[in-house]
Formats: structure tokens, C-alpha cells, sequence
């Protein structure tokens, strides 16, 4: 029943994401077309074409993903993370395996995120480096990069079955129980993860990393209609719309703040 309800959440964010906004609206706009009303037709295609292109502009990803960036704060300081007593260092990731691809490229997006997990666990050698490989995942080959990169194997913990960042903080939960622990993830996703982790009774510290929004664009390219700015639009739209789902699920708390 959990794997059902996660692929359906999939199938239905689908719609509501700009893309499949968009052919949403085209669709609707050939059906009436057939039926002859064209009027409400031009309508319709014109909704989409401005929903594409509204949503393509670098500006529209950046002004999106930026207010989600401000609010996760600044990079984690590995020596405030040490006199809070921290002794897991959690890195929230996806993983996805074929024979053929090399360590790096097993995590995909996610290595962002293990090298900064790292960064703070090469200042704090004693912790415990968690990490979450998303489901079905090996933590076999999980493992191979980190331990390329200098963590030994004994100091990592390795999670492979969590489909979603709730199932995630259920299964680390009896591993940091209430202590402070670090928890790394993109500077978008932070805010979100910060709110369920804590209404789990959990204790998390922020450790952003993957910042979009911080870097420098020229004018002409913030106005220009790109893959690149459709993707920001879609990570930022992806972290409204969970918060909105799981503060339906009673999960989390919009008045709750990351500090």
C-alpha cells in the first residue's frame, strides 16, 4: 500500500509540474478544437505556450528556488557541528544502479550532497556518515565512493530502503534518536526536511549544500527560456508542493521554523 500511494503521488505531481502542466492544458486545447470551439481552444494553447515559457526563463527557476535557499541559511560550520555534540552526520540522497556506470555516477544529483557530507566528516572523523541510498538501492556500490574519497568503511551507515524523505526520517530515527545530528540535503530541500525531521521529535542542524540560486547570471540569460530553468522551476515547485502534502498529512507544521 506504501509503494502505491508513493507511485501515485508520483503519476499526480506529474500533472501539476510545468511540463505535463503544460501538454495538461494542450491536450485540453485539441479536444476542443475537435469539438469545434475554437475560441476557447486559441485560449487554452495560448495558456500553454505561457505556462512553457513562463516556467523555461532562468529568472522564474531563481526567483522560485530562492526564498527556499535564504531560508536554509548558510553553509554548516563543521565546528559549531562539533560543540553541539554531533555524532551522525545524516546525507539524504538517491541512488540508481546499472553495471555500467562508474562510482560518481551512481549518485547522480545526489553527489552534491555526499561530498559536502563528506567536507563535514573529514572535520569531525568520530561521527558516523549516514547515508540514504533511495529504494531499491546496494549498499555495496553505494559505498565505493565514499570510501574512495577517504571514509572508512566502518564509519558508514548505509540505508537502501526509504522511497521518500518521510520514509527516511522513520528508518533514522532509532539510529540518532533525539541527539542533534547533522543533516545534509540541497539548500532547496532543507527547509522541508528540517520540518518533518523535527516533528518526528527528531533533532537535525541544517547543513545545506547544492545552492542554485547563489550563482550569477547576466541579465540577457535570466530572460532567456532554457531546459536549465524549467529544471530550477520543477525542484522548486517539487519542494511547495511536498510541503503542502505533508502538511496535509499532519506531518509537518508551515508555522515550524529551520533555526
Amino acid at each position: 500500500m506504501q509503494y502505491f500511494l508513493f507511485v501515485t503521488k508520483k503519476v499526480v505531481s506529474v500533472m501539476i509540474y510545468p511540463v505535463g502542466l503544460t501538454l495538461a492544458l494542450g491536450f485540453m486545447a485539441l479536444v476542443m478544437f475537435i469539438k469545434k470551439r475554437n475560441r476557447s481552444g486559441v485560449v487554452l494553447l495560448s495558456l500553454a505556450g505561457i505556462t512553457l515559457l513562463a516556467f523555461s526563463l532562468v529568472w522564474t527557476g531563481l526567483a522560485l528556488l530562492r526564498p527556499l535557499e535564504n531560508e536554509a541559511g548558510p553553509y554548516a560550520d563543521p565546528a559549531k557541528l562539533r560543540a553541539a555534540g554531533v555524532e551522525y552526520i545524516v546525507v539524504l540522497g538517491g541512488t540508481s544502479f546499472t553495471k555500467e556506470m562508474s562510482a560518481s555516477d551512481i549518485w547522480d544529483r545526489s553527489v552534491l550532497r555526499l561530498l559536502e557530507g563528506i567536507r563535514l566528516w573529514k572535520e569531525i572523523p568520530e561521527a558516523k556518515l549516514v547515508l540514504s541510498g533511495g529504494a531499491p538501492s546496494s549498499s555495496e556500490m553505494m559505498a565505493v565512493l565514499p570510501i574512495r574519497l577517504g571514509v572508512p568503511r566502518e564509519s558508514l551507515i548505509l540505508e537502501t530502503r526509504a522511497l521518500d524523505t518521510d520514509d527516511e526520517a522513520n528508518l533514522f530515527k532509532p539510529i540518532v534518536g533525539a541527539a542533534p545530528f547533522a543533516l545534509v540535503t540541497s539548500a532547496s530541500h532543507i527547509p522541508r526536511a528540517i520540518r518533518l525531521f523535527s516533528g518526528k521529535g527528531m533533532n537535525p542542524l541544517p547543513c545545506p549544500c547544492d545552492f542554485r540560486a547563489k550563482r550569477r547570471q547576466p541579465l540577457f540569460v535570466l530572460l532567456s527560456p532554457n531546459a536549465d530553468g524549467l529544471y530550477n522551476s520543477e525542484i522548486a515547485l517539487h519542494e511547495y508542493y511536498g510541503r503542502i502534502f505533508y502538511w496535509l498529512k499532519g506531518l509537518i507544521r508551515h508555522t515550524a521554523q529551520v533555526y
